[in-house]
């Protein structure tokens, strides 16, 4: 507890100093830098109410300051009214409806509200106190930076079998002591998150934001450590041993080196290059990738099982959502996937059996499963909306704002194909990723406002009614 209670401290003192001496919105990206760093366990237990982690307690003083300093300036590129706010007024109204509905209400409630102050508020501050495009590159590094220092600790961890996590109280969660689970490929890293896969899913974030800071550095000395975190942002990717983000890494280069330019595409050749020097080189490297890619698609490893497994969980969610009209349309309620007492028929050790689902492996799965057709389809317009933004501004754009929206556009498809992984929206990852999102809806108009918006002049500011949805 004095850990937490040490890091606690620092951090609303660090961002105090921060945005008492040099302005709220100079304190955004010291936010989103300490929002990566510590794991779900930095908490205070509450007992009965709500778990007082350290993201918390950052997001609390957030708005405090928000409201002390940050409502005072007035700038050409802020936003006068929220992107999105109505799809997201309407996924929070559309996650209360299914709340009320729910089969354990007090659950649902709480975690529709957890949810609310976690990801909204930020989302909220995020996108209405950015004022400059300068801020925005800062919280990339922000992001970049701290998903780097979790990197040390991963490669430590997958070199001498040591953990961050160690120095951490034990916190009850759904992930929680699954580490013999997870053991089945040797030891994988996962520094400050969860499990590796969430470890995984952030560095699959990280690596082309590192690409977009790489392609605008100017000093040596910069370019030299963007690549060498970079690296060992692989290293860890590869450490993770996680398939899902193994693909998502590899679907982020893909598009990237499709529809990137110049530098991008240097610094994606180069990478490629050196995949490929690995793979042939080091006959271990080459084997593992090739013993898990087997394992995968054989169906008695608990590597088959695991990927079969999330097959099954969409006939499972088919077969109960489709029992009550409005169980398909409103859900079971947020959070009440797990206590819902679900079997399903599912091979295990050679035969079939009847199995408890005692894990849900798919965000999406459990959207459907927690608020219902509806509340998906809320979801896809939300993220449908902010990946069409930031596509069409990366096309439309010159470097190197087009670049930027290109590695927003990549991030969102990468978190959008790791919700078919893992249950995502928890954790730092969900952080990241809700920040990335206002970044994605308020960046058209901060580089139209800027020095440089003239050459952007074939691009005009979407109407206030178009961000809104």
């Amino acid at each position: 507890m004095g850990l937490v209670l040490s890091i606690d401290f620092l951090c609303v003192t660090l961002l105090l100093i921060v945005a008492l001496t040099k302005g709220f919105e100079r304190a955004l990206p010291m936010v989103a830098f300490l929002l990566m760093l510590f794991p779900y366990e930095s908490q205070i237990r509450m007992p009965g109410f709500f778990d007082l982690t350290t993201q918390r307690i950052i997001i609390m003083e957030l708005v405090v300051l928000y409201f002390a300093l940050g409502r005072t300036a007035k700038n050409v590129g802020t936003p006068e009214k929220l992107p999105l706010r109505y799809l997201i007024v309407l996924l929070i109204a559309w996650k209360l409806l299914s709340s009320a509905n729910s089969v354990v209400p007090d659950v649902s409630i709480k975690a529709t509200l957890s949810q609310v102050f976690d990801f909204a508020v930020p989302y909220y501050i995020f996108a209405k106190a950015i004022s400059k495009s300068e801020t925005v590159e800062k919280i990339l590094l922000a992001f970049f930076s701290a998903v780097f220092v979790l990197s040390i600790f991963g490669a430590f961890e997958a070199y001498t079998g040591w953990s961050i996590m160690a120095q951490f109280p034990v916190a009850p969660h759904r992930f929680a002591g699954m580490a013999d689970a997870l053991s089945d490929r040797g030891i994988r890293v996962q520094a400050t998150f969860a499990t590796p896969i969430m470890f995984g899913t952030a560095l699959a974030l990280a690596i082309p934001i590192g690409l977009y800071l790489l392609s605008v550095a100017k000093t040596a000395g910069r370019k030299l450590f963007l690549w060498a975190a970079i690296l060992l942002m692989f290293l860890d990717i590869y450490k993770t041993s996680s398939r899902g983000p193994w693909l998502a890494i590899i679907l982020s280069v893909a598009v990237m080196f499709v529809f990137g330019r110049g530098p991008v595409r240097r610094s994606l050749a180069v990478i490629v290059l050196l995949s490929v020097t690995v793979l042939v080189v080091d006959p271990g490297v080459r084997d593992t990738i090739g013993n898990i890619y087997g394992a995968t698609l054989d169906p008695d490893t608990p590597q088959g099982e695991s990927y079969q497994w999330r097959y099954m969980l969409y006939g499972v969610a088919q077969r109960e959502l489709s029992k009550d009209l409005g169980r398909s349309l409103w859900g079971y309620g947020p959070e009440s996937f797990y206590f819902l007492g679900l079997t399903a028929q599912f091979r295990v050790e050679g035969g079939e059996h009847t199995v408890k689902v005692e894990s849900c492996d798919s965000e999406v799965v459990q959207l459907l499963m927690d608020t219902g057709c509806i509340g998906f389809l809320i979801m896809v317009a939300l993220l449908a909306k902010s990946a069409s933004c930031s596509f069409r501004n990366s096309r439309k754009m010159t470097s190197p704002a087009s670049t930027l929206f290109l590695v927003l556009f990549v991030n969102i498809l990468v978190f959008s194909f790791m919700m078919t992984n893992v249950v995502i929206f928890w954790g730092q990852q969900s952080y990241m990723f809700w920040i990335l999102i206002a970044l994605t809806m308020t960046y058209p108009a901060l580089v139209l406002a800027g020095p440089q918006g003239k050459a952007h002049a074939s691009l005009a500011p979407q109407p206030a009614s178009a961000l809104a949805f």
